[in-house]
């Protein structure tokens, strides 16, 4: 209930607005943003130009280095070292695709980055010619609309550019074992299972002849990379969120613990949302700046300087 009420008490399901292209625009748009100031590198440096226009190869690899440094492996066998390492993917792949060394964390945070929770999730969609959905029935009402049922679509979600406009409707947008009831099937038989629940709720209407193009389905939890669509904190779990939200506050860390950061949705308290993203990156920003010599301006303190007054309450161990 916890994680429900973080999602109602900082609006993010208020207000939302379609993102021509997909969230995939955030990290997209920081690739190419071209800052104006800029110290180190020459104005209008973007990340895309500082890596050659593709990003380095996958890590297989993080250990302390003997001169204190963080060695990187990569997949192709390169090795670089740095200072400090951010780490950005989800957690359990710190055990299942990259060799991290276990003296990095301490045997508290692997607890709670091997126990945290993620939920199997799949989606199916389907473009159709129009969004026909907006017919209006002699009642006056909607043919359809979205639709919350415990039948195994259980959501049903549409998105409308226009009147005169192909449209799209998620078919389904499952969790846990509803997810899983799809997981075997490839996508045609998703999208039959989905139209033959609907048409038991909307029997006069044919969504089947509205579908043009190939459907789109996809189950996070096959995904090596993912292992599942987000977290999904656990009766208990508070104290091992905390552990990992907090893990930027460094100081009191030994030194063999320390320049290795983490980031991501699934390290904050609103796992799924770019928010947690976003808010986790300034904290590891600002661990990192530390961890190098450097403060925040004093007209401008960062979120580890106001951490001790507003931060997240630590539970007993």
């Amino acid at each position: 209930m916890l994680e429900i009420l973080r999602v109602v008490l900082t609006g993010c399901d208020e207000n939302q607005h379609l993102i021509v292209g997909g969230v995939q625009q955030v990290p997209l748009g920081l690739w190419h943003h071209a800052p104006q100031r800029l110290v180190h590198w020459p104005q209008g440096t973007t990340l895309a130009r500082l890596h050659h226009g593709a990003p380095r190869p996958a890590v297989k690899a993080i250990q302390r280095a003997g001169n204190g440094q963080l060695e990187v492996a990569d997949a192709w066998g390169g090795t670089r070292r740095f200072d400090a390492v951010l780490v950005t993917c989800q957690s359990w792949l710190l055990t299942t695709q990259i060799a991290c060394e276990e003296s990095l964390f301490s045997q508290k945070l692997w607890m709670a980055l091997d126990r945290t929770r993620y939920m199997q999730s799949s989606k199916t969609f389907v473009m159709v010619d129009r969004p026909f959905w907006n017919d209006l029935r002699a009642n006056g009402w909607a043919v359809m609309g979205m639709t919350l049922t415990d039948r195994l679509t259980r959501g049903t979600y549409l998105f409308d550019n226009g009147p005169d406009q192909p449209g799209v409707i998620c078919l389904s947008y499952a969790w846990m074992s509803d997810a899983l009831k799809m997981l075997p099937y490839d996508s045609a038989k998703r999208v039959q299972l989905a139209l033959e629940a609907l048409r038991k709720i909307y029997p006069d209407v044919d969504i089947a002849r509205h579908i043009i193009g190939d459907p789109i389905t996809v189950s996070w939890e096959a995904d090596p990379h993912f292992l599942g669509a987000f977290k999904g904190a656990l009766p208990g779990h508070y104290r091992y969120n905390h552990r990992m939200y907090g893990h930027f506050m460094q100081d009191a860390l030994p030194e063999r613990e320390r320049g290795i950061f983490l980031a991501g949705d699934d390290i904050s308290f609103t796992p799924a949302w770019v928010e947690g993203a976003v808010q986790t990156a300034l904290n590891a920003v600002w661990g990192i700046v530390r961890h190098l010599g450097g403060s925040s301006h004093p007209d401008n303190p960062g979120p580890g300087d106001w951490y001790p007054h507003i931060g997240p309450v630590a539970l007993p161990d």
